[in-house]
């Protein structure tokens, strides 16, 4: 497959959920989210990254609300959602959802097949890279179930912001980072109240070993509540154990780099299964119509 700001799939992640599960489980159990729930974390996600040259933010928003429309219009069978960085550089971020590879390869069938069928949509979207994009990136990357922590209570379809971690390991240091972040999520399972997250590590497309922990936040208010429970999961962690996350961190790390991304409805191309979890939001320009319908 080939680079692409359309190229099917993605995913990522993350409610807060304030209680433990009832019964004993796996971590890999708690982490492997249901198949059935739409907005679950997928087998596989495919991220599209793109650097927006300066100045063109509203060029590129107009034009990406033309290709959504045309893609509901037509009703092409590729999706994605559609977030803007709030901190970093100005770049903008998006996925979707898949549980194989060949979910990926269907979904770009039925891209290729619709977009030949109107030319004049492969052009634009062709402007939409050349005119408002410095660079793009596309990769793909799969759930590490043994990783994460509560994965299973995501729903994508209920965030408004994702909170995206980047490691990049030395090579060979893949079990030092697999250790940390399991005393990491074994730590903040302790703490009422502290946030799920799942992990994904990159398939293909970028430098590997690399993997992204991502968190979704329902507001910016989310990371102070994140804070407050920093001290005491390092403190559940133990003397020992954070003294070895400090010994992991400078042996396996080459770099870590978190940012915030926010949500854009307007400009996004999901299922109906998907937004009829949150319709309001997802399809926000038919509230208003059914609003007023109730009225009546």
């Amino acid at each position: 497959m080939k680079t692409s700001r359309f190229l099917p799939t993605g995913t990522a992640i993350i409610a807060v959920l304030a209680f433990f599960p009832p019964r004993a489980q796996t971590r890999a159990q708690e982490n492997s989210p249901s198949a059935h729930s739409p907005g679950s974390p997928p087998r596989y996600i495919n991220v599209v990254h793109e650097r927006l040259k300066p100045g063109r933010d509203a060029a590129y928003d107009g034009m990406l609300s033309n290709i959504r429309d045309d893609y509901e219009r037509f009703n092409i069978p590729a999706y994605w959602i559609e977030m803007k960085s709030i901190t970093g550089p100005n770049e903008g971020f998006a996925f979707n959802l898949g549980e194989s590879f060949g979910d990926l390869e269907k979904m770009g069938a039925g891209m290729a097949a619709a977009v030949a069928a109107h030319p004049e949509l492969a052009g634009l979207q062709d402007r939409l890279l050349a005119e408002n994009t410095s660079s793009v990136t596309n990769f793909i990357a799969e759930r590490v179930d043994a990783l994460g922590s509560r994965a299973a209570t995501i729903n994508f379809a209920k965030m408004r912001m994702l909170q995206v971690t980047v490691f990049h390991i030395r090579p060979g240091h893949e079990a030092e980072f697999a250790e940390a972040a399991k005393t990491i999520a074994s730590a903040y399972e302790k703490v009422a109240g502290s946030p799920a997250w799942v992990i994904y590590a990159v398939h293909s497309g970028a430098p590997v070993p690399c993997y992204l922990m991502l968190t979704t936040l329902s507001s910016l208010k989310d990371e102070d509540d994140a804070a407050a429970r920093r001290a005491p999961a390092m403190e559940a962690a133990g003397a020992a154990g954070e003294q070895r996350l400090q010994e992991i961190a400078r042996s396996a790390y080459d770099s870590i780099e978190t940012n915030i991304y926010v949500v854009n409805p307007l400009l996004s191309h999901m299922p109906r299964h998907f937004t009829a979890e949150d319709p309001a939001y997802w399809m926000p320009k038919t509230a208003p119509v059914a609003a007023a319908k109730d009225k009546q």
